[in-house]
């Protein structure tokens, strides 16, 4: 009886420690389980954050290439395209549908560009200035390695304006080195044969010194006009402010009416109350430009008629005349710097040859545009319109 109680109490003993004990591991177990799923919380929510950051990263990066002028493009090894923004789309006018089974060669036919590609595949890069569609780029193609298996990486840059901006310098710096040759030529030689004594006559003195005069003169008409139209191009002077047409052709048909008698041109006006608002500085260099030549390039007897008025929400500056006029090759050409239609006459009449182009950009300056009429014997027209009120 004695060893059956005693059992008993072993086992009971037994059953209470291992009931403590389950309750023990249970109790762990829930709290291990309760870390493990904040654990799990915590993963997804930082997943979540990692998916919501990678999507907008994605959004970010399709917005960019969605909206950038530069184009794109990534070629697989075989030379399709994986991927494409929408201004290489544009430039090679290439349908997307078609991107899976065709290659680059087969999708556009622009030669430079397919052999730049080519030669990428040989060198492993290329830095080439090509033209597609009329336009100037800067292509920078790079082979790479991929995910698994190479690839290429084609940047189109659009270069037109620069590369037209560089040519315009060229042409610029040519044509400058050369008017200046001339007047410099010219008070070098004489002045050489003054300093060493060989003209002393009275009257080859004062010949040869109006004629040092006279290229100095042209040579500085030259250096003015230069820096001028540099001003204006970089728009040195932006202070607007209401200009009167009417007031301000008139004062530049007073400056010029002596040069106007000594050329025997007759200058009229029918000239509106006419007001803008710009730089009065430059639109009477405008008139100046357009009257001067209308005077210069006449015949005795010719007249220049000077018409300002309004038209809707326009103001109407026009010079005319009855002179020389200008061949219709010619006339495309007229506004360019330097260019001249008769180089030997224009020397006689003391042009530059950045008149008309002075006039050109002043009128851009004031958001305006210019046209010319011109016919060969019978006379020039050009007018320029300008907005009123500025945008």
């Amino acid at each position: 009886m004695e060893y059956l109680l005693i059992l008993s109490l072993v086992l009971l003993t037994c059953t209470l420690g291992y009931a403590i004990r389950c309750k023990s591991f249970e109790e762990r177990l829930r709290r291990e389980r309760h870390h493990l799923q904040k654990k799990l919380v915590t993963a997804q929510q930082k997943n979540e954050r990692l998916k919501q950051n990678l999507q907008k990263e994605q959004g970010i990066i399709q917005l960019i290439q969605k909206h950038m002028t530069e184009s794109i493009l990534i070629l697989d090894d075989c030379d399709k395209i994986t991927l494409a923004n929408d201004s290489a789309m544009e430039l090679f006018s290439i349908d997307r549908t078609l991107l899976e089974t065709h290659s680059i060669f087969t999708l556009t036919d622009y030669k430079p560009f397919l052999d730049a590609v080519r030669m990428t595949k040989k060198e492993g890069s290329a830095r080439q200035l090509i033209s597609i569609g009329g336009e100037d780029y800067r292509a920078y193609i790079r082979r790479v390695d991929l995910t698994d298996r190479n690839g290429t990486i084609i940047l189109l840059i659009n270069v037109t304006d620069s590369v037209k901006a560089e040519k315009i310098r060229r042409e610029f710096t040519a044509n400058v080195s050369h008017e200046l040759k001339t007047p410099l030529t010219v008070i070098k030689g004489f002045g050489e044969m003054f300093g060493s004594g060989l003209i002393r006559d009275t009257e080859d003195v004062q010949k040869y010194g109006a004629m040092i005069q006279r290229e100095s003169e042209r040579l500085l008409f030259l250096m003015n006009d230069i820096i001028r139209l540099s001003e204006i191009e970089e728009h040195i002077e932006t202070h607007l402010t209401p200009v009167n047409l009417r007031k301000a052709a008139e004062e530049v048909t007073s400056l010029l009416s002596q040069r106007a008698q000594q050329n025997q041109v007759t200058l009229l006006s029918d000239c509106q109350e006419v007001c803008i608002m710009g730089n009065e500085s430059y639109i009477q260099e405008l008139l100046i430009n357009l009257i001067d030549n209308a005077v210069k390039y006449n015949n005795p007897g010719g007249w220049v008629r000077i018409v300002i008025k309004s038209e809707g929400e326009q103001a109407v500056l026009c010079v005319k005349d009855n002179g020389i006029g200008i061949p219709k090759e010619a006339q495309s050409r007229i506004f360019e710097r330097f260019y001249r239609v008769d180089r030997s006459r224009s020397r006689e009449r003391g042009g530059t040859g950045l008149g008309l182009s002075i006039v050109k950009h002043i009128t851009e300056y004031h958001r305006g545009t210019i046209s010319l009429k011109s016919e060969l014997g019978t006379g020039t027209e050009i007018t320029v319109l300008l907005p009123l009120k500025q945008t």
